[in-house]
């Protein structure tokens, strides 16, 4: 079970057309597709008549027909047509989707329908503001949801799985320390904060290049996790030389208990003229390849074991303080939706 009444990325916008698209989003097998105005529509991937997936059929302007037998849905889920016959059985209709396209990402909402309310839909700002460059990723991850969420709300993992890249050697045992680190955590209402800062620290080989930083750094991250599992990450790299801006949201849709959608944005305030380094495409190798090479690997390794040593639990330390702080609040989600606490929020921490 997953948490209802929230809104779920669904699919990037350019993964939309006249040709079906089907997306199992938590469980349930969904047909997406645009209507011939542009608009995206959602609807549970199956004909009424004798269950065959909608997703193998055609669009026709603004409805959707399978293919089997040649049923048309609209795109409110109303059967508006049976091959032979004029009368059209109520049971004939089927469930569609409030779906919106917001931030350079489509939205469907999963829950009870009337309570859909488009205001709350994430607020990402920053994929609008035109002072920044906004870069969009996909990808498709064989562990749980909540995995993936972990891992991006570990920070520590930066200077070894991803030393090369993103990571320095302050974290590692006799690197070199910064002058003094600030590390606090929050919550306001359903959503968990918090906020490092390490003052004259190492900089990571990629944020070096991106700034031309030729020596030591203030480097500022803040995060913010809210539901239904969606982390927000706020990144200054700042010295007498120059001050980058990074924001980047990581949004974990559950296909499965086992697999995930993970959609990624990128924004930077350097790097926007679009002929010298970095552009935007040079962000997304970049990205790509971080994450599909060190990140990925790990948490499909990590879900492969859990599978198999069935009952272990985390040992969480000091580290994992803001970790512990989404699973903690977590659980109180699940219980309040009269949700069985799945085994992958750890109440324990």
């Amino acid at each position: 079970m997953f948490l209802e009444n929230y809104w779920y990325c669904a699919a990037l916008p350019y993964e939309l057309g006249t040709k079906p698209l089907r997306r199992l989003i938590c469980n349930q097998p969904v047909v997406l597709y645009r209507d011939t105005k542009g608009n995206p529509i959602a609807l549970e991937d199956r004909c009424s008549h004798r269950q065959a997936p909608l997703s193998t059929g055609v669009v026709l302007g603004n409805n959707i027909q399978c293919v089997y037998h040649g049923f048309v849905f609209n795109g409110s889920g109303t059967c508006v047509h049976i091959p032979h016959q004029d009368t059209i059985p109520g049971k004939a209709h089927i469930h569609a989707y409030p779906v919106e396209e917001k931030w350079g990402f489509v939205w469907i909402w999963q829950g009870d329908t009337k309570k859909a309310d488009v205001s709350k839909i994430p607020d990402l700002p920053w994929t609008n503001d035109v002072g920044r460059s906004p870069v969009y990723v996909y990808f498709y991850v064989k562990a749980n949801h909540q995995l993936v969420a972990d891992n991006l709300l570990d920070i520590s993992h930066a200077d070894y799985l991803h030393s090369n890249t993103l990571g320095s050697k302050s974290g590692l045992m006799g690197g070199p320390k910064p002058d003094n680190v600030e590390f606090r955590v929050w919550q306001e209402e359903d959503k968990i904060h918090s906020f490092r800062k390490l003052t004259n620290v190492e900089v990571a080989s990629f944020p070096k290049k991106w700034g031309n930083f030729t020596c030591n750094v203030d480097r500022t991250n803040i995060q913010m996790w809210e539901a239904p599992n969606i982390v927000h990450v706020h990144l200054e790299f700042e010295n007498q030389e120059n001050k980058i801006l990074i924001n980047h949201d990581h949004i974990m849709t559950p296909e499965t208990e086992t697999t995930t959608h993970y959609f990624m944005d990128f924004t930077r305030n350097f790097g926007i003229d679009g002929d010298q380094y970095p552009t935007d495409e040079d962000i997304y190798e970049e990205q790509h390849s971080v994450i599909s090479n060190d990140d990925l690997p790990m948490v499909e390794a990590q879900q492969e074991n859990i599978n198999l040593y069935d009952g272990v639990v985390d040992v969480p330390v000091k580290a994992d303080k803001l970790i512990s702080a989404v699973h903690r609040h977590l659980a109180v989600m699940y219980s309040r939706q009269a949700i069985a606490v799945p085994s992958y929020v750890c109440t324990n921490r």
